[in-house]
This record gives structure tokens, sequence and C-alpha cells, in this order.
């Protein structure tokens, strides 16, 4: 979150039209996400994040969350779940990939390249 407290991280996401979700195992809170349905640039979902607490990293919990939201998306007849992330996160694109993300294209905003990803729900 470099260098951002939690509730500042989660007010960057103010005036956006999303849900946050808070994902437990077994009882344990282990992450929370942030997506919405339908984004003005495109009418289509996009991921806003997911924040995996560190000691339950790579156990496979944000590919299960990315699973259980593109199957809520296929079932409202969307075909894409889309995600951007800053063009020199190489650990984000990363990420991204192995959740099932493809690169899509770059784009400018504010002075900063980003890496779109789309993830096909067909």
């Amino acid at each position: 979150m470099q260098g951002l407290s939690t509730e500042e991280y989660i007010e960057q996401y103010d005036g956006l039209s999303g849900e946050w979700r808070v994902w437990e195992t077994t009882g344990r809170l282990v992450a929370i996400s942030f997506h919405v349905e339908s984004a003005p640039s495109n009418q289509k979902p996009w991921l806003g994040t997911i924040l995996v607490k560190a000691e339950e990293r790579r156990q496979g919990i944000a590919s299960a969350i990315m699973n259980h939201l593109s199957d809520e998306f296929k079932l409202n007849g969307q075909k894409a779940l889309f995600a951007a992330v800053p063009f020199d996160e190489y650990e984000w694109s990363n990420f991204l990939t192995d959740c099932g993300f493809e690169q899509f294209k770059t784009e400018e905003n504010k002075g900063e390249t980003y890496l779109i990803m789309v993830r096909p729900l067909e």
C-alpha cells in the first residue's frame, strides 16, 4: 500500500460506485476486495483491488476470490473482467496473469501509464 494506512488506501475508492467485500476462511478474515459491476469507461466489471493478509498469501485465496467474482459476473451476462495496474508494477501484472488475466492495452491517465488487463469469462 506504499506508505498509506488502510483507511487512506480505502479512501482512494471514495466516489466510485463499487462494492467492498470481506473474505474469510474458517471464520478468519483473510482478504478484502473492491470491484465495480459497471465502470463508467466501458460499462464492464472492473477489479479495483484485492488485499490478502501477508501470512495468507500464496495459498490460492486471491485466485478463489477472482473465480467467485468471475462466476458472479458471468451469471449476469458479462464476458470479461477488467483490471488496471501501473505499467512498472511487474509483480501486480504477474499476479493478475497468474489469476487468468491477459494483457489488453496501455492507457495514459494523469501522466502515468497503466497496463489494462482483461480476464475472459467464457
